[in-house]
Order: C-alpha cells, then structure tokens, then sequence
C-alpha cells in the first residue's frame, strides 16, 4: 500500500522450465527449442485472487454496488467538431450473471466497488476501483477437460455476494469437479443480487508463457499483477498531508543551526497554504 492509498498487488514468476526432449534435427511447433535437444512447451499462468471488499463500511453494514467503467469514443458531430472527444461511461452490475466480466484495454475497461450510503465533498459515492494489469484469457475449446474442473478461467472477473462457504473459485475439492454446488461458475447460477450488498470480487488473471533462450538455465522475475486504487474515496491526494520527515529539519552545522537558546533544534513551520488548509 502507497501514501496516495493505491494497494498493488504482484506476483512474481520464476522457476526452472519444464521440458520436453527433442530427436536431432527436430523442431516442435508447440513450443522453444532452447538447448540442444530440449524444447520448452507454451503454457499459461492463471491466479486468482478473492477481495471481500466492504468499501467505506463499518461493521456489519453491506452498502456497495459495481460499476463498469469503459471509455467511449464521441460521435462526429457538432458536440465533436475536431472527432477527437471521448468520455467514460458506467454500467452498474446488477446481478451475477452480469457480472462475468473481461479485460478490455482498447476501451480502458475497469471495475468501482462503491458504497452507497458514503459520499466525498463534490457528492459522489465513496469507493476504490480495481485496475488490471497485464493478463489474458486461456487458450483452449470451450469443451478442454480442464475448464470443467477450473471454469472460473473463462472470465477475468466475477462478483458475487459474500457466502461464508464461498472461499475456492474451484471449490473445496477441485480435482473432483464438476460437483454439484462447487466452485464460482456454479454459484453465480443464483443470480443474486449485487445492489447494495457485501461484495466479493474475484479477480482471474495470467500469463501466457512463450519461452526464450534467456529463460534457460533459471528464468528471471516476470510480473504481473492489478491495483486497487481509491476512486473518490479521499477529498484530495492523501499523499500531500504526509509529515515532514526529520530530514526538514534546521539541524545545526558547524555552529550555524535553527537552534533556540537552549539548544534544541527547532523545525520548520509549514509555510505551505494547501497544507494549512488541510
């Protein structure tokens, strides 16, 4: 967590490669041939991370909702006289099956958990927005066998309601999907509400791994990863109300120190208006 309020969240990717062996001369599309006789296949990533949200809520209050933010282009026109305008527009998410949502960086799509109660100084709803990072969706037919155990990867997010034994985007037994009543595809079947409610996002995201020469012997760091960024949750940049640090300090040197007649060092007034005001 940052001083302006921002929560990053990162993972970290590194590892020896998983190989394959190769006969002389031959080349395998499915993967790097990164040695002699040794390819690396191309693989995925994918994480999952759960966020019970309760933005701005005390104790046992459910007061937030999800918007969906994407960027829209201006029609030409006399509103848009030189074709360059765009806006944000926003799209609560209702419901659950709303709510199974993708990446979109053409249109800089991006996800607020508002609280409904809360407003800052201007009138708008208090709240933090999730930003996605670099991410992807997997690479298979919709009938892989794998996607039936982990059917959470066919969005990057899902939001449903606080649930207890909701914990696993795959369910308690993952390896014994499809089971009746496990894992998030199967929840959001109910449809519940998301309007004033306890939220939980479920963020999916991952890394298609295409290997290189330079990730043989030991792979360096990769990293991906999201944000959570306040989003009129503060009245202002909570960074510029940080205290000074004892390097503001008038400290004395050689003699020549902002010292009171006792000498004890003295430290600056803030001078600054906008802090003053804060």
């Amino acid at each position: 967590m940052s001083q302006d309020g921002k929560i990053e969240a990162e993972v970290r990717l590194t590892g020896i490669l998983s190989l394959g062996a190769l006969q002389p001369g031959e080349v395998r599309k499915y993967g790097t041939t990164i040695a002699p006789g040794l390819y690396a296949p191309v693989h995925q990533h994918f994480f999952v991370a759960r966020m019970d949200m309760a933005v701005d809520c005390k104790p046992g209050e459910a007061y937030n909702q999800v918007v969906e933010v994407n960027i829209k282009v201006e029609e030409p026109g006399e509103v848009n006289v030189h074709n360059n305008a765009f806006y944000a527009e926003e799209k609560l998410l209702r419901c659950e099956l709303e709510a199974m949502r993708d990446c979109d960086p053409l249109s800089a799509r991006h996800w607020i958990v508002r609280n409904t109660r809360n407003v800052n100084r201007t009138g708008q709803l208090t709240g933090f927005k999730l930003v996605p990072g670099r991410n992807c969706l997997p690479l298979a037919g919709t009938e892989a066998k794998f996607l039936r155990r982990a059917a959470f990867l066919r969005h990057n997010l899902w939001v449903t309601p606080y649930a207890h034994d909701e914990m696993y985007p795959g369910g308690e037994f993952p390896n014994q999907n499809p089971r009746v009543g496990e894992g998030l595809a199967t929840w959001v079947k109910q449809n519940r509400s998301l309007e004033e409610n306890d939220i939980v996002l479920w963020y999916v995201f991952g890394v298609t791994h295409i290997p290189r020469l330079e990730d043989w012997p030991v792979m360096p760091v990769d990293h991906i990863g999201f944000m959570l960024m306040p989003h009129g949750f503060f009245n202002c940049s909570p960074a510029v109300d940080v205290p000074p640090s004892s390097c503001d300090s008038d400290v004395k040197d050689n003699g020549n120190g902002n010292e009171n007649g006792n000498g004890v060092v003295v430290t600056k007034p803030l001078q600054n208006a906008l802090l003053a005001k804060l």
